[in-house]
């Protein structure tokens, strides 16, 4: 994909889509076989799209927050907060991926609109929203917002999702403080855990990323 500092936000949520649709298409033939290819071939694409460490952060809420860093006194706890909030990321990237990539391939829809930005939208200020209807054998489109921000070279990339009314960010962000209340405040036991209580989760996650016709 080119760079994404020649596309306005809507431009890339299009060209992402279409990349994604096209391996969506050719996977259904190796998908049940090997599993890993369709995450290989897709973990790219979403990588050039999404803030993931941004994502992770607002997921972590206070636990990442530079209020919470600049408080700490010693060059151990700062560097403890740095490596706590890398390994979160990696740690909520892979999980995040695994979700999309698995209810992906179900995906069953007639067709993906992305709508123009609406008229007086400022992206001076480096965000965006960008709307996405995808159609199936009803009437009524599924609606997608993503939320979008200019990184400092200048690309647009996703931080949030909205699925249907469903905000995703809020949803993990929401797990997360259940998480932490129940390791009794250990973040580092919220992160080894993380993949393991998604588990129970996934299934709601997994029908807001995938429509379904009768939905």
């Amino acid at each position: 994909m080119p760079a994404q500092s020649f596309f306005e936000p809507r431009q890339v949520v299009q060209k992402t889509t279409e990349q994604v649709l096209a391996i969506i298409k050719n996977a259904k033939s190796y998908s049940s076989s090997a599993p890993e290819r369709f995450n290989a071939e897709i973990t790219p694409i979403l990588e050039n799209v999404i803030d993931f460490d941004d994502f992770a952060r607002s997921v972590m809420g206070v636990y990442a927050s530079g209020k919470l860093y600049k408080a700490l006194t010693s060059d151990a706890d700062k560097t403890a907060f740095r490596e706590r909030t890398q390994r979160f990321s990696a740690t909520f990237k892979e999980s995040l991926i695994n979700t999309y990539a698995s209810s992906m391939l179900n995906f069953n829809g007639e067709s993906v609109a992305t709508l123009p930005l609406q008229k007086g939208d400022d992206l001076s200020d480096g965000m965006a929203t960008v709307i996405q209807h995808i159609f199936n054998e009803v009437d009524k489109p599924y609606v997608v917002q993503y939320s979008m921000r200019r990184n400092k070279d200048g690309d647009w990339k996703v931080r949030n999702l909205i699925i249907e009314g469903i905000n995703i960010g809020l949803t993990y962000r929401s797990q997360f403080a259940t998480a932490t209340e129940k390791y009794q405040g250990d973040i580092d036991k919220v992160i080894d855990n993380w993949r393991i209580d998604q588990v129970n989760a996934d299934t709601s996650k997994t029908e807001a990323f995938a429509p379904e016709a009768e939905r």
